[in-house]
């Protein structure tokens, strides 16, 4: 990929038709260098998308949604374990499973949704950037997307923060657009309004709406905003797209709406005790390492930048989302992604002011283009760190760094080369090409990082326990002890009974299932009568717990086994 030139001198002359070829060059480079940053996208979000088992507990949960709506063909009440699950929305099922219809039940179509979201919010970025910054801040501010490690990390998993994010970047860019230009903006905005509400409840509304209201109200335009926003009209749109299921489900749901609004929202909003409690300042190392080496220009914000309404606009955006889930008192790091294309937006755009400006700014003891230069040290400081962390592995007691340990040296050497290029390259002068550097440098690394999640599949998904169920059990009661793993479920096609008083998640959806007795036994009684009838059951069970109980169970013998988790099965029965 490569990064426009950010600066060129203006011509003295030029003859009758210059401009036109000038132009028909100027939009031909565009051309190119857009092409070259959908392609590195692709390669970021798609390279090893399907190669690695679903991640506890989320991916395995979701897809397992997916998995059931189109198995069964029930897709208004979501089920998990086939009883009723609805502490989200559907949208992401609907796509996840229409991926399964098309491209078969497997990781890369459960983590299409995502990826295809991470894509379209680049191509967002860049295409309506463009509008409010131009091209050059437009390009720079996708690349800074692609390359930043949270936002190209959430690309490929499967939970609905991606979701979210590209339709809340739509709404956000819209809103702008219809406040500047009028036309019909607003209805894109609207659609894709009613479209976050389906993906993750009122936060899909309540966010563009809270931060169109505060930037009007800034302005002093509140006076007319209803129908320069059409928000009659707007209304009606989210309602009409949005509201049937909420409706559907809560008639078919008695105490439907007191778990989802009221539990979901209000309780996990302000009782710190119900979900996810962290400290006020949370996000502020998320944003920090999450666009690294671009969050070293943070800085710069205050002071560089086109002053006017677009910039203004992502500034109120991105510091109303930060304030608000920092407010909250459940924080999760995907929470925050919805700040990160604004935040791309306003980087982009104080970089290249930076670089236009810098002759302006040589008198200063620390020059802003000493933050650009600091891109290529952070990458240098990334790849000492991996480096260290490689030696360090054997001193350390963390299963994730002993299983990456080869990876470690492969990307600390690319990021130091990168770094060291780019540094160089900053130093003589040359920030169009010193970018593109760092843009290259950052993308080989993440390619290259994929391959651990390959690595340490066996520490974050229990897909390999579960295939192994699948080929050597595959007629077999499977009964999960405490703690079911999720991708039991959606590996082995079928449900699993899970013998414990704790139900998590599950609870709301025993609680409405007709057959809560038999599939969710809650004493050590229970599943001992269970297995003592079912001699085809297979128990999934933690070793210390399998100690425990070895006398109550008679004789068994291990199917498969995954870390400190065993599949046990009766002694002698057949598989």
């Amino acid at each position: 990929m490569t990064v426009s030139s950010l600066h060129a001198a203006a011509p003295t002359a030029a003859p009758a038709g210059h401009d036109a070829i000038a132009d028909g060059g100027l939009r031909r480079r565009e051309a190119i260098e857009a092409a070259a940053l959908g392609l590195t996208a692709l390669a970021v979000f798609f390279f090893h998308l399907g190669s690695y088992g679903l991640w506890e507990p989320d991916e395995a949960r979701y897809a397992e949604i997916a998995r059931e709506m189109l198995a069964g063909g029930n897709f208004i009440v979501p089920h998990l374990n086939y009883v009723p699950y609805i502490e989200k929305p559907p949208l992401l099922y609907w796509t996840t499973a229409l991926a399964f219809h098309f491209l078969g039940v497997n990781e890369f179509a459960a983590r299409i949704a995502p990826a295809l979201s991470a894509l379209l919010g680049v191509a967002v970025t860049w295409w309506l950037g463009r509008r409010l910054f131009g091209h050059r801040r437009a390009l720079l501010a996708a690349a800074i997307l692609v390359t930043s490690p949270l936002y190209a990390a959430m690309a490929q998993v499967l939970t609905t923060d991606m979701v979210l994010t590209a339709l809340l970047t739509v709404a956000f860019l819209c809103f702008f657009l219809q406040w500047r230009e009028g036309r019909r903006w607003w209805v894109a905005m609207y659609l894709a309004m009613a479209l976050a509400v389906l993906t993750k409840g009122p936060v899909g509304a309540a966010l563009p709406v809270t931060a169109g209201f505060v930037f009007i109200w800034r302005r002093g335009e509140l006076r007319g905003a209803l129908g320069k926003f059409h928000a009659a009209a707007g209304a009606l749109i989210v309602a009409a797209i949005a509201l049937p299921w909420f409706a559907i489900v809560a008639a078919r749901l008695p105490g439907f709406l007191d778990f989802y609004i009221v539990g979901e929202h209000f309780r996990r909003v302000f009782v710190a005790s119900y979900s996810h409690d962290e400290p006020f300042y949370f996000y502020l190392p998320v944003i920090l390492a999450g666009l690294l080496p671009w969050s070293v220009c943070l800085p710069l914000l205050p002071f560089e930048g086109t002053r006017g309404p677009a910039r203004s606009w992502c500034a109120i955006v991105a510091t109303l989302v930060v304030a608000l889930f920092s407010a909250a008192d459940a924080k999760l790091i995907p929470y925050i992604l919805p700040a990160v294309p604004m935040l791309a937006l306003l980087l982009a755009d104080a970089i290249v002011s930076a670089i236009e400006n810098r002759a302006a700014h040589s008198a200063r003891r620390l020059a802003p283009s000493a933050f650009i230069v600091a891109t290529g040290g952070v990458l240098c400081a990334g790849g000492v760190a991996a480096i260290a962390l490689f030696a360090a592995s054997p001193y350390l007691r963390n299963a994730d760094v002993m299983v990456l340990r080869r990876l470690l040296p492969i990307i600390g050497t690319v990021l130091l080369i990168g770094g060291c290029a780019s540094l160089a390259t900053f130093v003589r002068g040359r920030f169009a090409p010193g970018l593109t550097l760092v843009v290259a440098t950052a993308t080989a690394a993440m390619l290259i990082a994929t391959y651990g999640r390959i690595e340490v599949e066996w520490l974050h998904s229990w897909a390999p326990l579960a295939r192994d169920l699948a080929a050597r059990a595959p007629s077999a009661t499977l009964i999960d002890y405490r703690r079911y793993p999720q991708a039991i479920p959606f590996y082995t096609r079928r449900r699993v009974i899970l013998a414990s008083p704790f139900l998590s998640e599950l609870r709301f959806g025993a609680e409405h299932s007709a057959d809560r007795e038999r599939f969710f036994p809650a004493t050590d009684a229970q599943l001992l009568a269970l297995w003592t009838k079912d001699r085809s059951a297979v128990l999934i069970i933690n070793e210390a717990d399998l100690r425990r109980l070895a006398p109550q169970l008679g004789p068994t013998r291990v199917i498969a086994t995954q870390g400190r988790k065993q599949a046990v099965a009766h002694q002698g029965e057949p598989d």
